[in-house]
């Protein structure tokens, strides 16, 4: 990774709150109740295509389909599920000391605009970006280009200084195609393989502390 990183920026689910789990429980059943899909499939599914906006999944994995009630029964759960997700403390407390360190804290994420800007009120990030459908007045927003462009003009820093943080595979090609330095964070859902797959040479970490070992000697720069 080339140059200094002053913006840390991070995906939202399974990366910073535990909830892709319980995301794909959820989707599965529906897609399940929806288009007869074996649950154990929908699930598979849905972790192949996570990532993305929950309508661009169903869009891509059920082509042809009405998906629309699908999506909004997904976001009507997830509004009430939300309410009871909160920032872990160990999280809480990284994201403070690097703060504390001189670095910026962005997530970036493809869930609503409405669920990131409400969790992430009290957080201790500098900025919070989520998703934002396309519509007749409206280009859209999501994680990727828009995002980074975004955060650019936001920290006045160019993405070069970025280090973005993400659990799945799509995370590292959205960070590799707008050619942002990345760091894979593993967990169950994927292994070092899909990674290498979807980006060769995918850098992993296997907790959000094993950070410190490239931003720690950077700190100093402030």
């Amino acid at each position: 990774m080339s140059g200094a990183v002053r913006v840390l920026v991070f995906d939202l689910d399974g990366t910073l709150v535990p909830t892709m789990e319980d995301y794909a429980d959820k989707a599965a059943t529906l897609m399940h109740a929806a288009f007869a899909t074996p649950v154990d499939e929908a699930r598979q599914a849905y972790w192949a295509t996570s990532g993305l906006p929950f309508e661009r999944q169903l869009r891509q994995l059920y082509p042809g389909h009405d998906t629309d009630p699908v999506a909004e029964a997904f976001e009507s759960w997830k509004d009430g599920y939300l309410s009871g997700i909160a920032l872990p403390a160990d999280v809480a407390a990284l994201l403070s000391g690097w703060r504390t360190a001189g670095f910026h804290v962005a997530i970036s994420s493809n869930n609503l605009e409405c669920y990131v800007d409400r969790l992430a009120r009290d957080w201790p990030v500098d900025c919070a970006l989520g998703y934002r459908a396309a519509s007749a007045d409206d280009a859209g927003f999501g994680k990727g280009e828009p995002h980074f462009t975004a955060l650019e003009s936001r920290f006045a820093l160019p993405r070069s200084q970025f280090l973005f943080t993400g659990d799945s595979p799509n995370d590292a090609r959205i960070a590799a195609a707008a050619g942002v330095p990345f760091r894979a964070l593993l967990t169950p859902a994927f292994t070092v393989e899909d990674f290498e797959s979807a980006v060769a040479g995918t850098a992993i970490i296997e907790n959000l502390a094993d950070l410190d070992s490239v931003l720690a000697p950077q700190a100093a720069l402030g």
